[in-house]
């Protein structure tokens, strides 16, 4: 439901915020050389572009271009439109969509979007559609966009639905080559580390959130990093780990455990996971979240500023310590990027999505975020977050 917005408004808010950090006196991370084996699996050279799931944001059609595919609520009348059917993933090239619209004026039109062209548009004031429509074989992206008589405009999330045989993919993570960089016990490096709420694009901004460096417990090795995120309602709160300097690398294994407090995960909306790059003026936000509010993984489109739910299922996280990795390349000379393959708790999933990045005035850099998505309780969240480690080569 909440989108990630990566703006100036981030940066500015890591230079200047007065950030509430409690124990910043943790062990420090460690930098070594890999002594694995192998050379890992090809794709950070080339040339030219591969193509993206749903073709370029920026020619999409009426009803489904604009702001993010489709934000223009200024006047917040419309707050959310739900696609009940289908589900992300595979399904048949025939689907029928429903969708229901929430809105306070009344609706003056629905379209139903696939790959950014309408597929179905409608001058419509009803408030849900069932509407089939035809899906080629291959991926695309689908969603529904209403308009209101305010002139606000509104969207679902993106599904990403599969017709027919996927792409080849891989559930293997790669062994590193032995010259591979690694950071370790990344959690503990407390200058390295912001907060920002008005950077994170919830509904509301909140101003109650703290980290609490080297807790042991819970923890694995001893030194876990707490995330609080307080209300209200709605709230997000990103926490950011950024290591300055242009990199060379472009393979990306990235690898840590995450533990959210019992009592507070029914009322995780979301919990986002990035890791990203930026090169020479662009930004490769290679983000993913579990998006338990819908029930699915999500991948971020960099160039189109939108969040993609995967077939994935990612119900509510059980009690204890879960185990995230997840293998990340920049491909095509540093132009595209791509999810390779995640694994959460030891089940793999081969992802294998190309993506186009935006360009940013941001310095060259790359960092970690964990983001912290309020339900509507306004429930307060805690997290952790330990043995984080970045393998780059």
């Amino acid at each position: 439901m909440f989108r990630l917005l990566l703006s100036l408004l981030c940066s500015i808010a890591f230079a200047l915020q007065f950030l509430v950090i409690v124990g910043c006196g943790g062990s420090p991370s460690k930098t070594t050389t890999s002594s694995g084996g192998g050379s890992g699996s090809g794709g950070g050279s080339g040339s030219g572009s591969s193509p993206v799931i749903g073709g370029s944001p920026s020619n999409s059609s009426p009803g489904c271009g604009g702001a993010e595919s489709g934000y223009n609520n200024q006047n917040g009348s419309i707050s959310g439109i739900w696609i009940q059917n289908p589900a992300p993933g595979e399904n048949p090239g025939n689907v029928t969509v429903n969708a229901t619209a929430y809105a306070a004026a009344t609706i003056t039109q629905w379209t139903v979007c696939l790959d950014g062209q309408a597929v179905y548009q409608a001058d419509n004031a009803a408030t849900s559609i069932s509407q089939a429509i035809t899906i080629p074989t291959g991926q695309h992206l689908l969603w529904a966009s209403v308009s209101d008589s305010k002139g606000d405009s509104n969207r679902s999330e993106i599904r990403l639905i599969q017709v027919g045989t996927p792409p080849p993919s891989s559930t293997a993570l790669p062994t590193p080559p032995a010259n591979a960089t690694v950071q370790t016990e990344m959690q503990n490096v407390a200058s390295n580390w912001s907060i920002c709420s008005q950077c994170a694009a919830g509904t509301n901004v909140t101003n109650n959130y703290t980290m609490t460096f080297d807790q042991s417990q819970p923890s694995l090795s001893g030194s876990s990093l707490e995330m609080y995120a307080g209300g209200p309602q709605w709230s997000n709160v990103l926490f950011k780990d950024i290591i300055m300097g242009t990199t060379p690398n472009t393979h990306f294994l990235w690898d840590f455990w995450v533990y959210h407090d019992p009592a507070a995960e029914p009322h995780f909306w979301s919990s986002e996971l990035d890791f990203y790059v930026v090169l020479s003026g662009k930004e490769f936000m290679i983000g993913s979240q579990c998006d338990f509010g819908d029930g699915y993984w999500a991948t971020w489109d960099s160039d189109g500023a939108r969040w993609v739910l995967n077939g994935i299922a990612c119900p509510h996280w059980t009690p204890g310590w879960h185990h995230v990795q997840e293998y990340d390349e920049l491909i095509n000379n540093a132009t595209q990027y791509r999810y390779d393959t995640l694994v959460f708790d030891g089940t793999p999933y081969g992802l294998n999505q190309t993506w186009n990045v935006n360009s940013t005035t941001w310095q060259d850099q790359i960092g970690l975020q964990y983001q912290l998505d309020q339900d509507t309780s306004g429930t307060p969240l805690h997290e952790w977050v330990d043995d984080v480690t970045l393998t780059m080569w």
